[in-house]
């Protein structure tokens, strides 16, 4: 809910004088018909900082409309700045599994990239040590393989025991291991035991633009991502919310944002998550808003003010903004009591967002009747004082 200053006239002179003053303007046609119907003077009975009472005879009050005080259900607005940033959840980051150096590197920063593209090419010393490893253990396991077959035809021929076997069988089935654990490895590394290379292809596990970027060709790559991809097509802007508004937006309410980079542009959002940890530097929590971005206008680091609109709307009073006038740093209302007579009381206003009207949270219930034009009326009042 947006903050203003109704625009009231500023009365800082005691009662009469401005009544007074107000006189000789507003209030001639009021006079021009007193005097064509001469009547008992209007008079203040009663003045003070606290209020006023003020008669007036009846044919005069008889000229003055009467508003009342009216009950609405506004939602709040307010307005918080923010920045975009990109959907955690459609966000990924690349690593290689094995350490090297960079030999080639078809991508960069900031570029579009489907999935399964290559980003880098990686030679790994220890990818090249696992190949070695797994070729050792297929050598040993063909060559226990034929020590297996070679002891079998000699136990059948009885040239051979059965623990000569049984010791072939052994070291088969561990040759047969070693290989697996080898193969293992080399998978491991992000290689391939069917098409064995020292050279690691890493590739884009998703589709969608590099927003980081830590590698290039001839780098050492040593446990470290190498890039950072986001699919932009639905990313985050978060706000920051005072502690004092929080308890005006919920998951769910509506965000309409507006971008530095494109202050034409209209977008809506909607809150998805508001954080649990208040900022105790700043007094403000992060508020998270999600949208669509299909044209990809939206990139991550972009400022945005973003427009919330609560979905639950809180009850207002409501008096012309005609009906007030300020005087001694407060403002006022003139309420009639009875035929010719109206008190001056003082209120209490807050700013909605209806034209015309003004907002008050202290001095009036619903239903209550004001004096709908109060300069009008003080000027009528200070006729004859």
């Amino acid at each position: 809910m947006t903050l203003r200053l109704a625009p009231l006239v500023r009365l800082a002179l005691p009662l009469a004088t401005v009544l007074a003053a107000a006189a000789c303007g507003a209030a001639k046609p009021v006079a021009a018909r007193q005097a064509a119907h001469p009547a008992p003077p209007p008079r203040i009975v009663e003045e003070s900082t606290s209020g006023a009472v003020i008669r007036l005879n009846p044919a005069t009050a008889a000229h003055f409309k009467i508003a009342h005080a009216r009950a609405v259900e506004i939602a709040h607005h307010f307005s918080a700045p923010g920045s975009v940033a990109s959907d955690v959840s459609r966000t990924v980051t690349v690593y290689s599994l094995a350490n090297g150096f960079a030999v080639r590197v078809p991508v960069e920063l900031g570029q579009k990239v489907s999935r399964g593209q290559l980003l880098a090419v990686v030679d790994s010393p220890d990818l090249a040590k696992a190949i070695s490893a797994y070729q050792t253990a297929k050598a040993e396991e063909a060559l226990d393989d034929k020590q297996l077959n070679r002891e079998h035809k000699l136990y059948q021929h009885g040239a051979a025991p059965r623990a000569a076997v049984e010791t072939a069988q052994f070291a088969d089935q561990r040759a047969r291991i070693e290989v697996t654990a080898a193969a293992s490895q080399i998978r491991l590394l992000d290689g391939s035991p069917a098409s064995p290379s020292a050279l690691v292809e890493v590739r884009a596990p998703i589709g969608g633009t590099i927003i980081k970027q830590n590698i290039s060709r001839g780098e050492a790559v040593e446990n470290t991502y190498l890039f950072r991809i986001a699919d932009l097509s639905r990313v985050w802007v978060l706000c920051s919310i005072y502690e004092n508004q929080l308890s005006r937006v919920r998951v769910g309410d509506a965000a309409h944002l507006k971008l530095a980079a494109y202050p034409n542009l209209k977008l809506q959002g909607r809150i998805i998550n508001i954080s649990r940890i208040l900022n105790a530097a700043t007094r403000t929590a992060t508020v998270r808003v999600v949208l669509n971005n299909p044209r990809g206008l939206l990139m991550p680091g972009m400022f945005a003010t973003a427009r919330f609109t609560s979905t639950r709307p809180s009850r207002h009073i409501l008096v012309p903004v005609t009906a007030l006038f300020e005087l001694h740093n407060r403002y006022w209302v003139f309420r009639p009591v009875k035929p010719g007579q109206y008190r001056r009381i003082p209120v209490s206003v807050g700013t909605v967002d209806v034209p015309g009207w003004e907002g008050v949270t202290r001095g009036l219930n619903a239903g209550q009747r004001v004096v709908a034009n109060a300069m009008t009326f003080a000027a009528a009042a200070a006729q004859s004082q």
